[in-house]
């Protein structure tokens, strides 16, 4: 039988390669005997996003987290991730929460993420204990569960956390792309209720996703970009499959980049809603978030990258924002999570705060502390070859790496060369799937995709 290990804090598979209803049972069994142990007894909350079978199984689930004697409550339909947060930290009873998704990834993917009973994201040793608890053989035991609506309840709540009446004066109207994920029809609904006005695309229940993946980067948002650019209307907002990262595009059709709508994002949260603090990143951030929040007064911190990190430094205070550097965007004081439906209604906030148009608060912004171009590939490659990167780069020499002559070199997480232009690379190999992510920023995007290309080909070549 399947081993199972977990990625961060999931387990995912391929539907021709693993993931099925036994194995699925086989990880929920586990969580749920490690929950029976450590706490007694609870409440789980499951969810599931929209990839084919997700119903069937999220219900075998919570069948196999019934029958270890735990308040299993299955929701009603496809679940933003955000609504499952929510509903789990919201309940003084729960233990933890199960939710079955594969993230961004296509639809040939399906897994099960863990979350502890404050929504925040299981950490190694946590994973490492539900592993050992995978049985290898199956009884037939089933417990009961229940249904529970969570998405309506998360909906009201987002609508209470802005302004609604300033949104409604402003006589709003985007495109919006749920990407076939758990926002369709659920983000339109919202917007509406608040007086914006919405054209959804991609909303239809398509577990194939049209071959697309739920994604919010190129070339994944060109119809969003088409869309945008060929009517009249203010933006255009694309919230992935889970519905934890979001994109924006202006009334041109042009993609905001992710840290360029962090940035606007933490400007509002500042000047209009009186937020102060500090700055949370991981350490392959856009220098423009950095540039804005040193503009701003704000200290930035700079963690490793990791799926654990936004809590540890939540718990600690005094966090305005914090992000992926994807598009996943967290405000502490709104959701201790990336909610990308907290983002979307800070864009629309914003916008009805200024009365200027995206694309022109997109341009000042440049003016004000200057254009960069970011960026982020990946290269998947043989396990074994992968592990001998992660041995291999702390002992690299970056000076061949392109044309440009490092002024500072870090191989903590990986291996991050600084160039004097503010242009910079990062390459660091996942701990937990074999493959290489690659980040940079260039002063234009020439630069910068000349800096990714040869970072690939620096990758390759060791």
């Amino acid at each position: 039988m399947r081993y199972i290990r977990f990625n961060n804090d999931g387990w995912y598979a391929r539907y021709d390669d693993g993931l099925n209803e036994t194995n699925v049972v086989r990880v929920a069994d586990a969580a749920a005997a490690r929950w029976a142990d450590v706490c007694g007894g609870g409440t789980v909350h499951i969810g599931y996003d929209t990839r084919r079978h997700a119903p069937e199984l999220a219900a075998a689930a919570a069948a196999a987290v019934g029958a270890w004697g735990l308040d299993a409550r299955l929701s009603d339909g496809p679940c933003p991730m955000p609504a499952l947060n929510l509903a789990t930290r919201s309940d003084p009873s729960a233990v933890g929460a199960l939710m079955l998704t594969a993230d961004h990834r296509n639809a040939d993917y399906l897994g099960i993420r863990v979350r502890n009973n404050d929504s925040s994201a299981i950490g190694r040793d946590e994973a490492g204990a539900i592993e050992d608890l995978v049985s290898q053989e199956l009884g037939e035991a089933q417990g009961p569960f229940t249904l529970e609506e969570s998405v309506g309840p998360f909906l009201a709540h987002m609508a209470s956390l802005v302004d609604a009446r300033r949104i409604r004066d402003a006589r709003l109207d985007c495109i919006l792309d749920p990407m076939y994920g758990t926002a369709r029809g659920h983000a339109a609904t919202l917007l509406r209720s608040l007086g914006v006005g919405v054209v959804e695309i991609h909303g239809d229940a398509v577990d194939d996703f049209c071959g697309t993946h739920p994604e919010v980067v190129e070339p994944w948002l060109d119809d969003l970009e088409y869309m945008a650019g060929q009517t009249q209307v203010d933006f255009g907002i694309a919230i992935d499959g889970p519905s934890n990262r979001a994109a924006a595009v202006d009334d041109g059709g042009n993609l905001v980049a992710a840290p360029k709508l962090h940035a606007l994002v933490l400007m509002h949260l500042i000047k209009n809603r009186g937020l102060s603090g500090r700055i949370v990143l991981p350490r392959f951030s856009s220098v423009v978030i950095r540039r804005v929040a040193e503009s701003l007064g704000c200290d930035v911190t700079l963690v490793p990258p990791g799926p654990t990190w936004p809590f540890e430094e939540i718990r600690q205070g005094g966090v305005i924002t914090t992000s992926d550097g994807l598009g996943g965007i967290c405000v502490p004081s709104l959701d201790p999570e990336r909610n990308a439906f907290v983002t979307m209604l800070l864009l629309v906030e914003l916008l009805a705060y200024e009365g200027v148009s995206l694309r022109e608060m997109a341009a000042n912004l440049d003016r004000a502390v200057g254009s960069m171009e970011y960026g982020h590939r990946e290269i998947r490659m043989d396990p074994g070859r992968c592990a001998v990167l992660r041995n291999l780069l702390p002992g690299t020499n970056p000076e061949g790496l392109c044309a440009k002559k490092p002024v500072s070199v870090s191989h903590a997480d990986g291996l991050r060369v600084q160039f004097d232009d503010d242009s910079w690379l990062f390459i660091r190999p996942s701990m937990s799937e074999p493959l290489v992510r690659i980040y940079g920023e260039g002063v234009d995007r020439a630069d910068r995709d000349e800096l990714l290309d040869m970072a690939k080909s620096y990758v390759t070549s060791l």
